[in-house]
Order: C-alpha cells, then sequence, then structure tokens
C-alpha cells in the first residue's frame, strides 16, 4: 500500500463532525435564518450550553454581564461568535494529543491554531473583511491535516528533514517524500466534514496563497496569521521559524509591511488576554 493510500485511508477513519455542528453550519449559509431554530437546535447537545456559557464568562470576551443562558449569549455574542465556540469545542478533542512528528508536545498545535483564529479575526478587522466565520474556521483549522500526517511524518522525517536542508520548504518535502501535504490533507478533512469549500480552499492554499484559485484575500489573512503567529514561537514545529511574510502578501490583505510590529504586537496582547482559550487542550 502507497503512503497516499494509508494517509487517505485515515483520513476515512477519522470520526464524523457531530451532527449539532453540520446543522448549525448549515442554517449559518442562509443568511436569512432563523434565531429561534438556532437556539433549538444547539440545545439538542446538553454539554454545548455549559461550554458555551464557560466561554462567554472567560476574560478574553470581557462581557460586563454575567452570561447565564443560551439565550443571553446568543443576544450578546452573536451568531458568528457562537458558532466559533461551537466548533472550538468540537474541535479541542482531536487537538488534544501530541502530534510527535511536527515535534510538537500536546496542546501546542492547537494554541498555534487558536492564536491563529483570534488574529486572523483582528487582521479581518482592520483591512475591513465581513466574514468573521471563515475567518475564524479557516484559520483554526488551517493544520488540521496534522492530526492525521505527523505519524507519517514521523517515520520519514530524516528524509524529509535532509530535503529541508537542501533548501525544500518543509510542506513541499511532506509532499515529495509522501505524496500529500498536511494542506491538501486538511482539506480533505475539511470537505469530509461538509465545511464549506471556501474554507477548504483556504486551509489547501495557506502555505501558497497566491496559487489560491478564489476567495484570495481569506487565503492570505489565513497565511499571513500563521507566519505571524510561528514567527513568534506560539506553535513552534519541524518546520522552523517562517520566514518573513513577503510584501505582496500584506498588498494582497490590503496592509502594508510597515505595518508588521503592529501586529505583532497584537499577537501579543491575544496571547495575554486568551490564556483559557488556548490552553483548553492542554
Amino acid at each position: 500500500m502507497s503512503n497516499v493510500k494509508e494517509i487517505l485511508a485515515k483520513v476515512g477513519n477519522l470520526p464524523p463532525m457531530p451532527a449539532v455542528v453540520q446543522q448549525v453550519m448549515g442554517m449559518m449559509q442562509d443568511p436569512n435564518f432563523s434565531f429561534a431554530k438556532l437556539m433549538e437546535t444547539i440545545r439538542l447537545d446538553p454539554g454545548i450550553t455549559a461550554h458555551v456559557l464557560r466561554i462567554c464568562n472567560s476574560p478574553f470576551y470581557g462581557l460586563r454581564q454575567e452570561v447565564t443562558s443560551l439565550h443571553q449569549a446568543m443576544v450578546l455574542m452573536g451568531s458568528s461568535q457562537l458558532m466559533e465556540i461551537l466548533l472550538s469545542r468540537e474541535m479541542v478533542g482531536h487537538f488534544q494529543r501530541g502530534q510527535e512528528g511536527y515535534r510538537l508536545a500536546k496542546g501546542e498545535l492547537w494554541r498555534h491554531s487558536m492564536a491563529c483564529a483570534l488574529l486572523v479575526q483582528r487582521l479581518g478587522q482592520r483591512v475591513g473583511f465581513t466574514d468573521e466565520g471563515a475567518l475564524f474556521t479557516s484559520a483554526l483549522m488551517h493544520d488540521v491535516g496534522k492530526l492525521v500526517l505527523s505519524e507519517f511524518v514521523s517515520k520519514s522525517f530524516a528524509q524529509i528533514e535532509q530535503l529541508v536542508e537542501q533548501g525544500m520548504s518543509f510542506v513541499a518535502a511532506e509532499r515529495q517524500v509522501l505524496g500529500v501535504d498536511h494542506a491538501l490533507l486538511g482539506a480533505a478533512l475539511a470537505r469530509q466534514w461538509n465545511f464549506p469549500e471556501v474554507i477548504v480552499g483556504a486551509i489547501a492554499f495557506h502555505h501558497a496563497p497566491d496559487r489560491a484559485p478564489r476567495d484570495r484575500q481569506l487565503t492570505h489573512l489565513v497565511a499571513l496569521a500563521n507566519l505571524l503567529c510561528v514567527s513568534l514561537g506560539v506553535g513552534p514545529s519541524a518546520e522552523g521559524l517562517a520566514t518573513p511574510a513577503p510584501a505582496t502578501m500584506f498588498k494582497e490583505v490590503g496592509l502594508k509591511t510597515r505595518d508588521l510590529d503592529m501586529l505583532l504586537l497584537e499577537l501579543k496582547d491575544i496571547l495575554d488576554q486568551a490564556e483559557y482559550l488556548l490552553d483548553l487542550a492542554s
């Protein structure tokens, strides 16, 4: 059996995204969704309400009043942020193991992914990108392929490392040695879990946003958030420190290279405020 066939078989063996999450995502694709029906659907899972209240009352959101009911949470947070909280609850369990192939200890990949998701929303606000839900979900899920690929990277690390030492990027070395890279594998996972194609594409091209056939600003924003997080050591891995973000990436999202210091300060602010969210998988 080839590496690719074995890897794809592992993807097929992962548990499906819970029905409640899929139903909520489906509803929120409709701009005229029913608020009452959304709340009714979320209530089908009794564990969700407790998680929503816990996250809403965490210091990161800084609400002035204690949130004591799902209805109150939906009114104060809005449907988009509620979906983010719901998705984080379902995904955190997948991230609770370490990814040895990438030299990531338990909780490190989650910390990196959540930091990217929170940062990319700040970036989106700065450039007027309105679909915050797509930004958050794409960034949270951008490295999900590593959950499966870590085992195979670990087995082939010497070959991959040799190619990297010769000047090849880590993701290109993955692709050459294993037949697939974590970005493409993550896109396959997202598609299996019925995520919208706009999110699938951002995951697939987050290491090559210039090649994205559509939704280029979204993909570039996710790519930039990823580079900034890795450059500050948030989720250090065998991929090493990120190379500086090219000027074209800043131009593509509507920022300037001189904004870099400001963006790194934004990230440090997020890390200080969102400790509870970043440590959910630890």
